[in-house]
């Protein structure tokens, strides 16, 4: 099949919101208070306790896992059609080695911060389900075909 890549507009959109998710990651991730993610985190669990979801769900250790996994996952997901090249396992490598540097950061120089190896844990997966997603909407598009490895 015949690669077919992404109109200009459209790769300078996509190319745009990675560049303003990074941003967004970037504050969020970087900042030396825990105060904006513990309230996000905070914020959700109230909002999924009020909708009725089960304490279980709504726990905010659990809240924050999930909301680890959905900031990484953009990121390959975009980055995946602007590089069609980079393989799942690449992304995946990438969203792993990028969380521990995040988490050795805020270790180092952020005390308030806890850095723990949840938050890595999730992250990778985050990265490693938007890189899943990524491919199949490159597949759709007419992405690269490369031969399959195991």
């Amino acid at each position: 099949m015949p690669r077919r890549r992404l109109h200009p507009s459209a790769r300078a959109l996509v190319a745009g919101l990675l560049t303003a998710w990074l941003g967004v990651l970037a504050v969020a991730l970087l900042a030396p208070s825990p105060a904006g993610p513990a309230w996000l985190v905070e914020t959700v669990s109230r909002i999924g306790t009020e909708q009725g979801l089960p304490a279980s769900l709504t726990a905010l250790s659990r809240v924050e896992f999930v909301l680890n996994v959905v900031a990484f996952a953009p990121v390959p997901f975009l980055g995946a059609m602007l590089w069609d090249r980079l393989t799942w396992r690449d992304w995946t490598a990438g969203g792993f080695v990028a969380s521990f540097l995040v988490e050795v950061v805020q270790a180092v120089a952020f005390p308030e911060r806890s850095a723990t190896h949840a938050d890595i844990v999730a992250n990778t997966l985050g990265a490693l389900l938007g890189a899943f997603a990524g491919a199949v909407v490159v597949r759709l598009l007419g992405g690269s075909e490369r031969p399959r490895t195991s």
